[in-house]
């Protein structure tokens, strides 16, 4: 048996507001788009394979916005690519301890995308999210 095809979903308050903010912020590509009533309802865009879907909250899941996590590692051969992809796109980036030093980059609606890095490569990431923190 092959591996399932499993993707995650976050439900998100404004469908088209949280597409711009993946693609313009964070560097994700549009994969495709189903629209209602001549709006995104749902998407789903993605970033070096790694897809995600954007799902328009509706009656009886108002409160499902802003739940949602997903966990990604970066690898080594990765590290040089994913610094450089978030000093152009200036993504904003806190540190906090999730079993350990561990990125967390939010949305719009607070679902969190969770990013362990190798080993020693947390302190420059630590330094920016501190500096950021103490400019607000």
């Amino acid at each position: 048996m092959d591996n399932l095809d499993a993707r995650s979903v976050f439900f998100v308050r404004d469908a088209e507001r949280s597409l711009r903010f993946y693609t313009e912020m964070l560097g994700f590509s549009l994969d495709w788009k189903h629209e209602e009533r001549g709006r995104a309802f749902v998407v789903q865009v993605s970033l070096q394979g790694f897809p995600l879907i954007l799902n328009q909250i509706e009656p009886g899941t108002e409160s499902r916005a802003g739940h949602g996590r997903v966990f990604i590692a970066i690898y080594t051969e990765q590290m040089e690519w994913f610094r450089r992809h978030v000093e152009e796109k200036r993504i904003e980036i806190a540190v906090l301890h999730w079993g350990n030093p561990t990125l967390a980059i939010r949305d719009l609606d607070e679902n969190e995308l969770f990013v362990w890095l190798p080993e020693g490569e947390i302190a420059s990431f630590e330094a920016k999210s501190q500096a950021h923190s103490e400019a607000n």
